[in-house]
């Protein structure tokens, strides 16, 4: 494969994850319209456990041994949390400003990257983030009445940088199957609770629905992998965002929603905050 093909083929299927996020946020939309978040959550935490089996039921039950116990059970606490955050603000925002809250993630895994891993930022970087989060803000101008939902989404992402730092530490030792089973299995024991304390329960199109969510996000795992194993993060990043198009054209067509321009020249600002970031970081690891 030449290396001109190998990019083309990592845009690709960078394009088909974007567009598989978007759709299962417009069926978590669809789904959380009708049922409480935290039903919501479980289930979707619930449906994700099959699509690990497979290596489970090839290994046998010793391929979920594992000594790390624990830190699964907190990435588990933490996916259940950030997750959670997703739920609520694709519930209670237009998908393309949720988008573009969710794009804050490589702002916040930076900065956890200082504080947690002891990487150094810099001066350049850490003006970049604040560029970044000043795209944020002026992209959700037109939602700040929804306050909560807002800052609810930005908590999300703040916890899921969090979590990828967690899985940079599992996967030095637990191949990734044993590391989504158990992500999966405490996310749902975690969740458990709070749908219970709030029960409603799915019908048969509801079920469905979840269902559809979780095969999108385990297929959109799968294509980001795909690009990642062909193309350099400062290759495939901007295609994530392609998922804000994707998002507006599936929120007017499918929720009557209106994305005012602030939205996407916020999100403009964001995306250069995030290339350059991408970029800087490349060129630092060239350096050393």
């Amino acid at each position: 494969m030449s290396a001109q093909s190998g990019r083309w083929r990592a845009i690709g299927w960078m394009a088909m994850s974007a567009a598989l996020v978007v759709a299962m946020n417009v069926l978590i939309k669809h789904v959380s319209l009708e049922l409480p978040v935290a039903v919501v959550l479980f289930f979707r935490m619930a449906f994700a456990i099959p699509f690990a089996l497979p290596w489970v039921l090839r290994d046998g039950p010793g391929a979920l041994r594992t000594q790390r116990l624990g830190a699964h059970a907190m990435r588990g606490a933490l996916g259940a949390l950030s997750m959670w955050c997703w739920v609520f603000g694709v519930k209670y925002l237009p998908l393309t400003t949720f988008v573009a809250i969710s794009f804050t993630r490589p702002l916040w895994t930076t900065m956890t990257a200082r504080l947690v891993l002891g990487e150094r930022v810099g001066l350049r970087r850490s003006a970049l983030i604040a560029l970044g989060f000043l795209g944020v803000l002026i992209a959700v101008r037109p939602e700040l009445h929804a306050g909560v939902a807002v800052l609810v989404a930005l908590l999300g992402g703040a916890v899921s940088s969090l979590t990828l730092t967690q899985v940079k530490s599992l996967t030095t030792t637990e191949p990734a199957f044993r590391i989504v089973f158990y992500f999966s299995v405490f996310g749902t024991l975690c969740a458990a609770p709070f749908a219970l304390a709030d029960w409603r329960t799915p019908d048969a199109a509801q079920f469905g629905w979840l269902a559809l969510s979780a095969l999108a996000a385990a297929t959109a795992q799968y294509c980001l992998a795909k690009a990642a194993g062909l193309g350099e993060a400062s290759l495939i990043t901007p295609v994530d965002f392609l998922q804000l198009p994707i998002a507006a054209l599936a929120g007017y067509v499918l929720f009557a929603e209106q994305p005012d321009l602030l939205t996407f020249a916020g999100s403009a600002v964001l995306l250069l905050a995030i290339v350059a970031i991408v970029h800087d970081r490349r060129k630092s690891h060239d350096r050393q």
